[in-house]
């Protein structure tokens, strides 16, 4: 078995899907998690299943679950 070294400096990672999540990070030694482009890559697949739906059978079903405008108004408040 390996054995561990600890950094001198903080160890960043960037999460991506599918990988190990960020109580496994940090138990790694990780201190700061990095989504990157994640968030909006998520945006952009929601944003498609919403106009595939749309477009395909006229349905909104996708936009279930969506946020108000009073819930982002108090996310851009913080």
């Amino acid at each position: 078995m390996l054995e561990r070294a600890a950094s001198p400096l903080p160890v960043n990672a960037m999460a991506v899907a599918g990988g190990p999540s960020v109580t496994e990070l940090a138990q790694a030694g990780v201190r700061r998690v990095s989504l990157g482009t994640g968030l909006a890559q998520a945006a952009y697949a929601a944003t498609r299943r919403a106009a595939a739906e749309l477009l395909g059978t006229g349905g909104l079903t996708a936009l279930d679950g969506s946020l108000d405008f009073s819930e982002l108004d108090v996310l851009f408040r913080r």
